[in-house]
């Protein structure tokens, strides 16, 4: 699979703007970055703090790359807000935002909006419980709007198929080492999906495959191909957390001509029983609240939700 792209020395220490003539915004000097990062743990809700002590502990493996994002505003050299772009695998990113009603939080916003645009990232997310509240001024800022609310579904090891479940499909694993053909397949199941319809599109299949390729413990054996009379009519994509104790459902896709056959009921089969052959205690999966037709499918499969989120985006078409 593609690797992470890194950005050059020269972009990690030459970006700075004048937002405003009280305050400085600029890449945060290493010097002062663990109490940037204090602010910034501390302006944001409980949930996204948790969100950000994982994220640091990724970050902390990949060096100075990972801070390239790290943008600080000051005011007579004084820290004044702090937000952090962190830039992903498959020019994607998420932004940890600055406190919301700090003077310096408008501005700054705006300096991500422009870092963003600078460094070609068509796909930037900022998740935030659903029924916490959204400071519209700073996600207006930033250019980001409202892309969609997600259920966070969850299944427990006792809904696992005990023994290979019935099908007329067959499942071929390492379809990563086909990207050509895979990725042709999943702009296919995306047509006409109602799982976040706005991002078809938005990135290169490349940059798609990457980013799913990011998602847990990349293993090429469970990316699946999956056929039914000889033709390509799904894909499915698995990933394994930590240890292995919880499995991720990364992306499940059916072409349009093969939708309402109950294709979508026995890959779900297949993946939980994928996962009970790996020792899994639970699988998890997001999905797009509006497609009441997975949820109802996933329910009978014995998903049950445990968390919400809604996600605001920044979408730039990608110059590649």
């Amino acid at each position: 699979m593609p690797k992470r792209t890194q950005l050059p020395p020269e972009e990690r220490i030459d970006y700075s703007v004048r937002m405003a003539v009280e305050y400085f915004i600029s890449c945060c000097p290493p010097d002062q970055r663990a109490d940037a990062l204090r602010m910034l743990h501390a302006g944001l809700t409980a949930d996204q703090q948790a969100g950000l002590v994982h994220a640091l502990d990724a970050a902390g493996k990949e060096g100075e790359s990972a801070f390239a994002g790290l943008l600080v505003a000051t005011l007579s050299g004084k820290l004044q807000s702090v937000v952090w772009i962190q830039i992903l695998p498959g020019k994607t990113a998420v932004v940890w935002p600055p406190k919301s009603g700090e003077p310096a939080s408008l501005p700054l916003m705006q300096a991500a909006s422009h870092f963003l645009a600078k460094h070609d990232l068509p796909l930037t997310q900022i998740l935030i419980q659903s029924e916490a509240p959204v400071d519209q001024k700073l996600m207006e800022a930033g250019e980001f709007r409202k892309l969609v609310d997600l259920a966070y579904l969850l299944a427990d090891r006792s809904f696992f198929p005990p023994t290979t479940p019935e099908t007329e499909l067959e499942f071929l694993p390492r379809a990563s080492n086909d990207p050509k053909r895979l990725g042709k397949l999943l702009v296919r199941t995306y047509q006409g999906s109602l799982d976040c319809p706005a991002l078809n599109g938005v990135r290169s299949k490349s940059d798609i495959l990457e980013g799913y390729a990011a998602q847990g413990n990349y293993t090429p054996e469970h990316w699946f191909f999956i056929r039914s009379d000889g033709e390509d009519v799904g894909a499915l994509i698995l990933a394994e957390h930590g240890k292995g104790e919880q499995w991720e459902l990364v992306y499940m896709g059916v072409v349009p001509e093969g939708r309402g056959q109950g294709v979508g009921w026995q890959i779900v089969q297949f993946a939980l029983w994928q996962a009970q052959r790996g020792g899994a205690q639970r699988v998890i999966l997001a999905v797009d609240e509006t497609n009441s037709y997975a949820i109802e499918m996933y329910q009978r499969a014995g998903f049950i939700s445990w968390d919400r989120r809604t996600v605001y985006a920044r979408l730039q078409p990608s110059t590649c």
